[in-house]
């Protein structure tokens, strides 16, 4: 059986290649404020964040050592604010950061539920 040549890249399917702003082989870990002050203007073309929901609940490790049931989930988090204020103004110097690094034509998802989805429309806007 004969072996299929490599396709050469093509206007319609153009050779992937890495960032020449970040190095985009990296998982940056930590807290994703001190992070993002870190990267360049305008160097990001998607960003998905999935914060806390501000649901004024604790996530923290069961008895089983999971939060949701998973074998290998293993983390634990707080998402209590004093008011939606208070989650609003932890999350607007992140959201104004993230503006920053994301490039005039990049996309931003933000996954948040009805506890305060109208406020970081509001926030966002």
């Amino acid at each position: 059986m004969a072996k299929k040549a490599a396709a050469k890249p093509t206007a319609a399917s153009p050779r992937l290649k890495s960032s020449s702003l970040l190095d985009t082989r990296v998982v940056y870990c930590g807290d994703n404020l001190e992070q993002l002050a870190k990267l360049p203007d305008a160097c990001v073309d998607l960003i998905y964040i999935d914060p806390p929901f501000n649901s004024n609940r604790n996530y923290g490790q069961s008895l089983t050592g999971t939060v949701w049931g998973e074998t290998k989930e293993k983390r634990a988090f707080e998402d209590r604010h004093e008011n939606i204020r208070g989650y609003i103004d932890y999350m607007r110097p992140r959201c104004v950061q993230l503006a920053r690094v994301l490039k005039k034509t990049g996309s931003f998802y933000y996954h948040c539920d009805w506890h305060a989805s109208h406020y970081v429309k509001v926030m966002l806007d």
